[in-house]
């Protein structure tokens, strides 16, 4: 690993997770991680191995570089996607294009849940939920037991999963979309990535919706219907309900990732709001 000046490195976000800054000659991005978010030496070459991976098997994610050190942080350096703009962006920029762009966001994510991936390619979402969750220390042991019983019956498959699925992790340019952020990616039952979508749809608040994602939760939860009508055919209020009674009971899986990357962040109080709000939802 080695060090980074970044005197001659232009900034051109600042996000809740990470800085991110274009090379002098525009060719790399450097992503440079805020503690408790992908910012070890060990989380960054598991990322760096697993955008490899996913390239090799034709999904399309920007090519990934070296693993650098900038004042005691750690970040990686991938290819500069030039004209990108995260899905999120595109509907908050344009948003009577909202049914364009979730429609596009449906037909990626439908293209990655079917690409088969051989055990051992990536983590089993199954085994690190099942780990995660006797872990955690926010769910009740009424919580863990319904948790539990999910994950025994969820149909085990090999597909590829993003395992942070949500706009903001697609972008997009004139030449294609790109599948971003690829840390938790995983080999499991799309079900998992569905249900972490709808807790970005569904359970988070405007202040940091609107600042992460561009849109407020009245936006993103218009989003959830336009994308299960073009996922799963839900063109009518039936069907919805049941995709949404299908998918809701794994909005529990995500909260337990935030759970265990934020550990002690400040943020962990939000989300254990969250978690409550999900759990009178589901009955439990």
């Amino acid at each position: 690993m080695e060090k980074i000046e970044l005197s001659k490195w232009n900034m051109f976000s600042n996000r809740h997770n990470s800085e991110n800054y274009n090379s002098p000659d525009g060719k790399w991005m450097l992503k440079l991680g805020f503690p408790g978010f992908c910012s070890t030496k060990e989380e960054l070459l598991l990322e760096q191995s697993i955008c490899r991976k996913v390239l090799s098997l034709g999904i399309p994610t920007p090519q990934v570089g070296e693993i650098v050190e900038f004042e005691g942080r750690n970040g990686l350096i991938y290819e500069r996607i030039e004209g990108k703009r995260s899905i999120s962006k595109c509907v908050g920029e344009e948003p009577a294009k909202l049914d364009y762009y979730i429609k596009f966001f449906a037909e990626n994510c439908k293209k990655l849940h079917s690409t088969e991936c051989a055990p051992g390619t990536f983590k089993d979402a199954e085994e690190k939920y099942s780990r995660l969750l006797e872990e955690s220390r926010m769910f009740p042991e009424n919580v863990k037991e319904f948790a539990r019983k999910i994950i025994k019956e969820t149909p085990k498959v090999f597909t590829c999963i993003h395992g942070d699925m949500q706009t903001g992790n697609l972008i997009i340019n004139d030449k294609g979309a790109y599948f971003i952020d690829l840390g938790e990616f995983a080999c499991g039952n799309p079900l998992y990535d569905l249900g972490c979508y709808f807790y970005f749809c569904h359970y988070l608040p405007d202040d940091y919706l609107l600042a992460a994602h561009y849109m407020n939760a009245a936006t993103m939860h218009k989003c959830w219907d336009v994308f299960a009508k073009y996922y799963f055919g839900a063109d009518t209020p039936e069907k919805m309900a049941e995709v949404d009674a299908r998918v809701k009971p794994y909005v529990l899986f995500p909260i337990l990732d935030f759970e265990h990357l934020m550990a002690e962040n400040e943020n962990l109080k939000y989300l254990e709001m969250n978690f409550q709000v999900a759990r009178k939802d589901l009955g439990i």
